[in-house]
C-alpha cells in the first residue's frame, strides 16, 4: 500500500519583530476529488490561496459530466445581458430558481448562487471563455443562459470548452509558480475518507488505481468532494434503488461514473443527506434510430427548445409549453404521449425549422443531424405527415394555431409566452424522436454557505467540503437548465477558498 502524507510538520523560522514571533508553515494541502467544473473551480481557488493542491479523477480524462453540458451557464445582471437589452436581477433569478424547485430549495444557498452569478461569468470571461451568446431556457423569465458563439463555422460545446479553459488556466498558473504545488492524478478513484482518532476531522482518503487496482492513502489538511451525482447508480448499494426506485428504469444521459461515490463516502462518516429522492428526469433525450432501446441516451439540449423547437405527440399535436420547467414537461410527455414499443417508454417528436436551427447554431445542430443521425429532414408538412403517419390537416392546424399565438404573444393554450420562431408548413422541417431521461440528481450532501459538509445534527465536519452535484439543497425538487454549471463555478470556488483557509485543527463548532 502506498502512503502519501501531507507535510503537516511546520518548519519554523523564528523572527523577532517588535517582540513577536513569526512562524512560517508549509503550504496547506487540499485534495480535490473530481475534475468537473466544480472540482477544477475548487482546485483553482485553493491554488490561488497559496495551497498545494492534489486533484484525483477516477476516469482517464478530466471533465466529468460538466464536459458534456450543452445548454449553457446562467448569470443575471451580466454585461452580455446589458448589451442585449435584457433586464434581469438576482431577485428575479432567485424567484425563478425557487419556483422551479417547488420552493423546497435552501433559500440561503439560492441567494448566494444568484447573487454570485455575474461574478462567476466574469471570472470565466477573464480567462478566455466567450459567453456572449444568450438564450432563454425552460422555467426562466428572461434570457440569462450564456453560451459560446460558433467559431469559424464550427460549434463550441460550452461545458467542454469551459472545463478545458479552466483546466489550462490552472496548469498555466502552476507552471508560472513552479514547484510541486499542483498534482493531477487521473484513473485514481477515491474509495473512503480517513478521519482522526476521534472521528471528527477528515485528514485524508484511501484510493485505488483504476488500472492496477493498487491501493494507497493520501493525507491532507482538507478535502473537497466534487464527485458528481448518482444518475447512473446501478451498483449493489445503489442510491437510486434506495431513494428513487420509481425512476431507476429510466435511461440516463450520465456516464458510468455517476454512482454517487462522494455521497456514499461522506455518509459513512456521518454526513447529512438531503433531497435524495429528488431525481430530475429531463424531458428530452434523443432516441437513436440505430439503438432506440439503449439505456444511455444523448441529451437533446434544452437550448434547442430555447431556440424555437416545438414538441408534437403521436397524432401531430402540441401537448405542452415547450419552455416550461423540466419536471412539468416530463409529466406532460408521460401523461399525453404514447408508449413507443421500439424504445420501451413514452416518446414525442421534436421539430425545428431553419430559423430555429440558425438560432441554435447550425454547426452545433449538424452534429445532432449529420453526425449522430438523430434528426430527419423533410421538405414540408406533407412529407412530415407521411414520415410519421400524421394527418396533414391536423399538423397544419397545429402550426397555424401556434403562429396565431406567437403573433399575439399570448393566448397559447399551454401558456407559452415566448415564441422564438414560427413554422411555415411549406418550408423544410427537421424532426427527431425524444424521450424522458434521468439527467441530474438534486439530492446530495448537506452543505453550508462555505460549502462545508454538515452532520445530521447540523454541526460541521472539519476538513470536508463539497461542491456541484454531490451536494444538495440548491435546486430543491427540480433544477433549472443552466444552473448546474453555475452551481459548479460558484460553490466550487467557495469550497476551494475555505478548504484552503480554515483554521488547522479546527473542530466542528469553530467556524
Amino acid at each position: 500500500m502506498q502512503q502519501f502524507h501531507a507535510n503537516y510538520f511546520f518548519y519554523i523560522c523564528i523572527v523577532v519583530l517588535h517582540g513577536c514571533m513569526m512562524v512560517e508553515t508549509e503550504p496547506r494541502h487540499v485534495i480535490v476529488v473530481g475534475s468537473g467544473l466544480a472540482g477544477l473551480s475548487a482546485a483553482l481557488s485553493a491554488f490561488n490561496q497559496g495551497s498545494r493542491v492534489t486533484v484525483l479523477e477516477g476516469e482517464a480524462n478530466i471533465g466529468g459530466n460538466s464536459a458534456k453540458a450543452t445548454s449553457g451557464i446562467n448569470g443575471c445582471n451580466t454585461s452580455t445581458q446589458r448589451v442585449n437589452g435584457v433586464q434581469d436581477d438576482a431577485k428575479l433569478f432567485f424567484s425563478d430558481t425557487m419556483k422551479a424547485g417547488h420552493s423546497i430549495n435552501d433559500m440561503q444557498l439560492v441567494d448566494l448562487l444568484t447573487k454570485s452569478s455575474a461574478d462567476a461569468i466574469d471570472r470565466l470571461t477573464e480567462i478566455g471563455v466567450d459567453l456572449s451568446d444568450l438564450v432563454i431556457l425552460g422555467g426562466h423569465s428572461v434570457r440569462r443562459t450564456h453560451r459560446i458563439p460558433t467559431k469559424n463555422g464550427k460549434p463550441v460545446p460550452v461545458g467542454f470548452h469551459i472545463v478545458r479553459t479552466v483546466h489550462q488556466h490552472l496548469l498555466n498558473k502552476a507552471n508560472s509558480v513552479g514547484g510541486d504545488r499542483l498534482k493531477v492524478m487521473t484513473n485514481v478513484r477515491a474509495v473512503s475518507l480517513i478521519t482522526d482518532a476521534g472521528g471528527s476531522v477528515v485528514v485524508g482518503l484511501r484510493f485505488e488505481h483504476a488500472d492496477t487496482k493498487e491501493t494507497g492513502e493520501l493525507y491532507a489538511d482538507s478535502i473537497v468532494l466534487a464527485t458528481g451525482g448518482y444518475s447512473n447508480d446501478h451498483t449493489s448499494d445503489s442510491l437510486l434503488e434506495e431513494f428513487a426506485k420509481s425512476k431507476i428504469d429510466y435511461p440516463t444521459t450520465n456516464g458510468p461514473f455517476a454512482v454517487g461515490s462522494g455521497v456514499k463516502m461522506a455518509r459513512l462518516i456521518g454526513a447529512k443527506l438531503i433531497d435524495m429522492d429528488k431525481v430530475q428526469v429531463h424531458p428530452t433525450g434523443f432516441v437513436d434510430p440505430e439503438k432506440p432501446d439503449s439505456g444511455t441516451k444523448f441529451l437533446a439540449a434544452e437550448a434547442l427548445r430555447g431556440s424555437g423547437a416545438i414538441l408534437l405527440d403521436h397524432s401531430g399535436q402540441r401537448f405542452a409549453n415547450e419552455l416550461g420547467p423540466r419536471d412539468y414537461l416530463t409529466e406532460r410527455i408521460e401523461s399525453q404521449c404514447k408508449q413507443d414499443k421500439d424504445v420501451g417508454r413514452k416518446t414525442a417528436y421534436m421539430l425545428l425549422n431553419d430559423e430555429a436551427v440558425d438560432l441554435f447554431g447550425r454547426p452545433s445542430f449538424e452534429f445532432y443531424w449529420k453526425k449522430k443521425n438523430f434528426f430527419t429532414k423533410v421538405d414540408n408538412v406533407e412529407q412530415l405527415a407521411k414520415l410519421l403517419n400524421f394527418e396533414t390537416e391536423l399538423v397544419n392546424e397545429t402550426l397555424k394555431q401556434y403562429a396565431e399565438a406567437a403573433d399575439r404573444a399570448r393566448d397559447d393554450q399551454f401558456g407559452k409566452v415566448v415564441f422564438p420562431v414560427i413554422f411555415d408548413p411549406r418550408q423544410p422541417i427537421y424532426v427527431a424522436r425524444i424521450t424522458p431521461v434521468i439527467h441530474y440528481t438534486m439530492g446530495g450532501l448537506k452543505i453550508d454557505l462555505h460549502s462545508q459538509v454538515l452532520r445530521e445534527d447540523g454541526s460541521k465536519i472539519s476538513g470536508l467540503y463539497a461542491a456541484g452535484e454531490v451536494s444538495g439543497g440548491v435546486h430543491g425538487a427540480n433544477r433549472l437548465g443552466g444552473n448546474s454549471l453555475l452551481e459548479c463555478a460558484v460553490f466550487g470556488a467557495i469550497a476551494g477558498k475555505h478548504a484552503a483557509t480554515f483554521p488547522v485543527g479546527a473542530q466542528a463548532g469553530d467556524l
